[in-house]
């Protein structure tokens, strides 16, 4: 029992360790300022918005749905590829060991709801003053409901049954219970309760002889893992994850060019910096997640002069998002197969640049303009912070290379 609990707190440590490692670089002077506005941003819009809220629309449905959502946490065992060959001898003497895991679980993701709660608090108020009891129950209720949900899934994955599942049955017994406390009242809470408390009770029922599912653990704990590592690599180099490839058919237009160029030293790394955003797995949507936040936060602010602060900050990181380019083609196998000049690389860099500035900053303009027609001449500010990034950009890049050459 000591040495399962001594595994897991190890485990669990060098995870700690391993993100402070990496979050000192998510949580740099961009990115903060970046978060800062962002939530200006968005405290501005909700003011305004709750001010006078649309009629005939049920909150709480969406409120029920959203806190559903968030309360679906997930498994995190810590389980490792070589654990399905070591540690499965002694499977029977892990119960500390997945009592740990799902403690850490709980912990490691509770902030969410509470959150959605806190952002949803002056919603409520302004819903329901007179029974605004219900809202301390929906508090309680969202930390009740991920524990029972996390040990479900538990027993549900020893059992053999896919993720997929479950998280289906915890969104249909979370939505229902939220939804019908706000609705019908604290009984109903209670009754929710009973249910994910039977429904334990009959899962550990029938998990008496089975065995853990080692393969589909840690799957589960690799994707966790690999995920984590993507959102990192937006702000920095993960030497552990590897870039996947994939054709999008829609994008191979801004690939056909002729061979003339496309083989033409001039031309060439133009061409392979475009084809590796357009066919880069996870970097193409990372960078269109920030345009989609970009573009709907510039939609919800009714203040034009904000709304072009946000979308110019928008474009200083998507520019800065596309840096991770330039090293991905110019320490690659194409300088080594065939040679250029550092000028003519960073030359096609550069272009590549230009192009995603005008395509990005183009975008955002369209949605600014159809949002503030009157204040049409704001969107410049688009263009000059993304030439302005993009001339910041190659000047390090320039200098760095004169530093590697002395």
């Amino acid at each position: 029992m000591n040495d399962a609990k001594s595994l897991f707190n190890i485990r669990q440590k060098e995870e700690v360790i391993e993100k402070l490692k990496y979050n000192k670089f998510i949580f740099n002077g961009h990115f903060l300022i970046f978060i800062t506005i962002m939530l200006g941003a968005f405290a501005l819009g909700y003011s305004n918005w709750l001010k006078d809220i649309p009629q005939n629309i049920n909150y709480h449905l969406i409120i029920s749905i959203i806190l559903s959502v968030c309360s679906i946490f997930p498994l995190r065992t810590l389980f490792r590829e070589a654990d399905k060959l070591y540690i499965l001898p002694f499977e029977k003497h892990l119960s500390v060991y997945i009592k740990k895991a799902i403690t850490y679980s709980y912990l490691n993701r509770l902030y969410l709801p509470v959150v959605i709660l806190v952002i949803g608090l002056p919603l409520f108020y302004k819903l329901m003053v007179n029974d605004f009891y219900l809202y301390i129950t929906l508090i309680i209720l969202s930390f009740i409901f991920p524990l029972f949900g996390l040990v479900i899934k538990w027993f549900w994955l020893k059992y053999g049954l896919e993720m997929w599942s479950v998280n289906i049955v915890l969104f249909i017994i979370y939505a229902s219970g939220y939804y019908t406390t706000l609705k019908v009242g604290l009984m109903s809470s209670i009754l929710t309760i009973v249910m994910l408390i039977a429904l334990v009770i009959l899962m550990e029922i029938m998990n008496r002889d089975t065995f853990y599912q080692w393969e589909t653990l840690i799957s589960i704990e690799h994707n966790h893992k690999m995920n984590y590592y993507k959102f990192v690599n937006m702000f920095t180099d993960v030497k552990v994850l590897n870039e996947r490839t994939v054709r999008r058919r829609y994008l191979d237009i801004f690939l056909k060019v002729p061979a003339s160029k496309k083989f033409n030293q001039d031309y060439m790394y133009k061409f392979l910096f475009i084809r590796s955003f357009a066919r880069g797995k996870d970097a193409f949507f990372i960078v269109l997640r920030f345009l989609i936040i970009g573009l709907l936060l510039i939609w919800w602010i009714d203040q034009s002069v904000i709304s072009a602060i946000l979308g110019a900050l928008i474009m200083y990181l998507l520019i800065l998002q596309l840096s991770q380019f330039y090293k991905q083609q110019a320490y690659g196998l194409w300088p080594q197969v065939w040679p250029v000049s550092e000028h003519q690389v960073i030359k096609g860099y550069h272009q590549f640049l230009i192009n995603m500035m005008i395509i990005l900053a183009v975008i955002l303009s369209i949605i600014y303009i159809v949002k503030f027609p009157t204040a049409i001449y704001f969107v410049i500010l688009f263009f000059i912070v993304g030439w302005l990034t993009i001339d910041s950009s190659i000047k390090k890049i320039k200098k760095h290379q004169e530093l590697l050459r002395d």
